[in-house]
Formats: C-alpha cells, structure tokens, sequence
C-alpha cells in the first residue's frame, strides 16, 4: 500500500512540472541494452568529437564544438496519446543541444503540449519551408519563415542555401541567408534589415574540424 502510494505521488509531480528532454547517465545504462545511434547527415557533419570557429560581425571569433562522444537522449512527446519519454538513442551534441540528423529538439510549451518535439534545423529538398522555433501562436506570429531556397555547386563543393524572413513584429523588414556546405556544415549566415540596410548579423567559417 505504501509503495502504492510513493507511485501515485511521483506521477503527480511528474505531470504538474514541465518537463526537460532526458540526457541519460552512461554510468547507469544496462550494458545488456542495445541503443540505435543517429549518425550526422552530409550537411550537418555534427560527429563527436568536431568544431567550428566563426569571424562574427567583423569582430569577434566564436567556436562552436560536438560532445566529445554521442550521449543517450530520450524526450518526452506525446506516443499513442500519452505524454512519454521516447525510446533513447545515442546522438551528438552540437553546441550543447541534441541533433537527430537534420532535427533538434524544441519544447512545446502549454497549453500546446507541454512537451517536446523533433523540429527542423535543415533539409536537403529544395522548397521545404519550416519555421525557425516554436513560438507561442497567441501573442502574434514572431517567427522567422524560412525556406530551402536552393541546392548549388559552386565549382567546388555541394551548398544549400536557406532565405528567411518575419511576417510580423519589429523583425519584419529582416532578411536572412545561410549556406551549408556539404561535409562542412554551416559556412555563411548574414542576417539584413532591408529597410536601414544594415547587416545585423555576419558569420564567416574561418577554420573548422570534422572528427570522422
């Protein structure tokens, strides 16, 4: 009866709270398990073990690096109508988030779903347009819209380029550009408000290490 009741009360606390996605422990997984591992893809080579380093606005240099392994990560997402933690898998680490291929994990606040769901960084099919976050519909359509404007070669390498731009709020008269390269990663980003003509953001890949 006790140990009923130890049950009932840890789901209560389980469903008042928001919940994180799950980064598991190595230290407590069953060796006798066997979990799939999500490889990085041709335009987001996010293998442990990687960096990037980026000339920002002209004046600044940012590196940008992978877990030095893949990690076991679960999150929680509606399956079959109940809130659940999916199956774990292992996956790298970019920037200290998760990527599943061409996928991130973003948090779908209440009262949408409290919970998280697979959302896309990049894909490879000319045309596909996909929102850049989640954001909460009620307050306005904040969003930036992007778009797989083009699939290139530029003499040397493969590049996709995406364009964005905002429908609504102080963002509106922005504009915005990357190119990924294939077995680069992200190369180019500028973001440009057309109506001041100003260059609000400016990243340049300057040297970078994929750990295949």
């Amino acid at each position: 009866m006790k140990t009923n009741i130890l049950i009932l009360l840890a789901i209560l606390l389980m469903t008042a709270c928001r919940k994180d996605d799950v980064v598991i422990d190595p230290s407590i997984v069953n060796p006798a398990t066997t979990y799939d591992t999500i490889k990085p893809k041709s335009y987001l080579p996010y293998f442990p073990g990687s960096w990037w380093k980026y000339q920002l606005n002209d004046t600044a240099e940012i590196t940008i690096s992978t877990s030095s392994t893949y990690i076991l990560h679960s999150y929680l997402d509606y399956i079959n109508y109940d809130l659940l933690n999916t199956d774990s898998v292992y996956v790298p680490f970019y920037n200290s988030e998760p990527v599943y291929g061409y996928d991130k994990i973003e948090y779908i606040a209440p009262p949408f779903g409290g919970s998280y769901k697979k959302w896309p960084i990049l894909s490879e099919v000319v045309g596909f347009s996909f929102n850049r976050d989640w954001t909460d519909p009620r307050w306005g359509d904040f969003n930036e819209k992007v778009q797989v404007s083009e699939k290139i070669f530029n003499g040397q390498d493969s590049v996709i380029i995406l364009k964005g731009h905002w429908v609504y709020g102080p963002k509106i008269s922005w504009k915005s550009y990357q190119e990924y390269t294939k077995g680069v990663g992200l190369t180019k980003e500028f973001i440009v408000d057309t109506l001041t003509n100003d260059t609000v953001l400016k990243k340049i890949l300057i040297d970078y290490y994929i750990n295949q």
